[in-house]
């Protein structure tokens, strides 16, 4: 390449950089919909009850931001109680926020009792339309699942009915706990198992399963895939644990499955290891990530045959439609946007993909749980056969992502401490040697992968991210994401920006 190609060529990434500066900062109107302080004060100033002071406003939590139908919809939850009295209590609301052009002109309301269920308001200071909160009405069997003795006997007679080798359980009581809840999404349930006195359980029985109900069929998928992979040499494997699938009811949309212990996730610990920030605490980390290196290399090589194939451009129309879609409400995300996304293509198509193996599809430190030396893969939703390229991908991006992070995310406490830009870029070299200490050991228990292939994946999936944090009103953390990203595609030669 001539020189004066190579000049075209950097001002050309230089061009789809300063785009993607359009992304670096969300508009005030949405930020002002998720700050606690700003939502408090809105509605103390439209709010009868609140304006009377027959009722006080302490705090304002917003969570499960999601954007949707050109909107933004979400939950808030209130804290009040009454003048004088030190108890406090909670009212569920939801909410949708829409551009300010969408309702520039109009006026403030509120309707009915602040807690009844016919409440309804709309805050033109937050652009902001409330309702009281639903019951869930999506996730049918939650209900069910998380009702002690309804779930006792449903658990017992499914179990039965999907794996032979527990037909004659007999489950006394049953103690379930949510442990993770998205509503009208997903529920993760878990279950501590007590059997009869006297009962032959001869250490067959497990003494907890695990239930998740779906809105889609993302349980099906979950349950075949993980029976695929249990029926392979994984279900005894010395490297990684997988949970044993019991059941899955196609009506209800519930999967139901062994446990996998946990002292902690591999998430968790890369946060550890960059708070404590000493040479002891990244050699643990490191050796935890060669460790799930291992594992990986082990699912992948295991010949599971997945029905669901996986490629490049999946993710890339994907990413594409959330670029499009977030347009109608800002359209100049779209010119922002695009052009980077077009540079990853260009880049992917001139580079040969590895062969397909059977894939975990959406991997992340998070995934990997780790308990007293061994480590165990959880999650398996989105199972397909994918290049390796893939799994290696998002899961370096999440890695950086935990390792990078510089606030609270997820109910994990990251920092307190803020770090200048020389601090952080330490920070960031160190993680990316991590990194490549993990691809080293998986090349070397696999086989060897296309490099460029997995860094176009990791900046996909970076930029799907930035693109999650504008839909999901992800405040906080885009800067964080902003900062892994420019510094990753000129480490990676993806764009030259220098």
């Amino acid at each position: 390449m001539s020189k004066t190609d190579q000049s075209i060529g950097q001002e050309q990434d230089i061009l789809i950089w300063e785009g993607l500066q359009t992304f670096r900062e969300l508009p005030d109107w949405m930020t002002a919909a998720r700050d606690p302080n700003r939502i408090c004060a809105a509605l103390s100033q439209a709010i009868p009850e609140f304006l009377s002071g027959e009722l006080v406003l302490h705090e304002c939590d917003s969570s499960n931001v999601r954007y949707k139908s050109e909107n933004w919809s979400g939950f808030y939850e209130l804290t009040i109680s009454k003048p004088g009295e030190s108890s406090t209590s909670t009212i569920n609301l939801q909410g949708i926020l829409s551009a300010p052009d969408v309702n520039s002109s109009r006026p403030l309301l509120v309707e009915h009792a602040l807690g009844s269920e016919e409440w309804h308001a709309f805050i033109p200071a937050l652009n902001l339309e409330l309702w009281t909160k639903k019951p869930e009405a999506v996730l049918s069997a939650l209900e069910m699942l998380t009702d002690p003795e309804q779930s006792r006997q449903y658990l017992m007679s499914r179990i039965r009915t999907g794996s032979p080798a527990y037909q004659d359980l007999q489950i006394q009581t049953c103690h379930p706990k949510v442990v993770r809840y998205k509503p009208g999404s997903r529920c993760t349930i878990v279950y501590q198992l007590d059997y009869p006195p006297g009962a032959d359980v001869d250490d067959r029985w497990p003494e907890l399963v695990v239930a998740k109900t779906y809105r889609k069929e993302k349980g099906q998928n979950a349950y075949e895939s993980m029976r695929a992979f249990w029926d392979t040499a994984l279900s005894s494997s010395t490297l990684v644990k997988i949970a044993e699938p019991l059941a899955y009811d196609a009506e209800m949309k519930v999967m139901i499955q062994g446990p996998i212990r946990q002292e902690m996730t591999l998430k968790e610990l890369t946060v550890m290891a960059v708070k404590a920030g000493t040479v002891e605490a990244f050699d643990e980390l490191t050796e935890e990530m060669r460790k799930t290196a291992r594992g990986l290399a082990e699912l992948h090589k295991s010949g599971t045959e997945l029905g669901t194939l996986y490629g490049w451009e999946d993710d890339e129309e994907q990413t594409r439609e959330s670029i499009e879609h977030l347009s109608v409400s800002i359209p100049q995300l779209a010119a922002a946007g695009i052009p980077f996304v077009e540079r990853l293509s260009s880049l992917e198509a001139s580079s040969e993909p590895d062969p397909r193996v059977p894939s975990h599809g959406t991997f992340r430190p998070a995934q990997v749980l780790m308990y007293q030396g061994e480590i165990g893969f959880i999650d398996f939703d989105s199972c397909c056969k994918a290049e390796p390229a893939k799994d290696l991908g998002l899961f370096l991006c999440a890695f950086l992502r935990a390792g990078m992070a510089t606030v609270n995310f997820d109910e994990i406490e990251v920092t307190s401490q803020p770090l200048d830009d020389a601090a952080r870029l330490a920070r960031f070299e160190r993680l990316i040697d991590v990194s490549e200490k993990f691809l080293v050991e998986y090349e070397r228990c696999h086989m060897p992968v296309n490099r460029q292939r997995v860094a176009l994946f990791e900046a996909l999936e970076l930029f799907i991210l930035i693109l999650h944090a504008w839909t999901k009103i992800k405040v906080r953390e885009l800067n964080d994401i902003m900062f892994v990203l420019e510094h990753f595609l000129p480490a990676y030669k993806i764009l030259n920006l220098k």
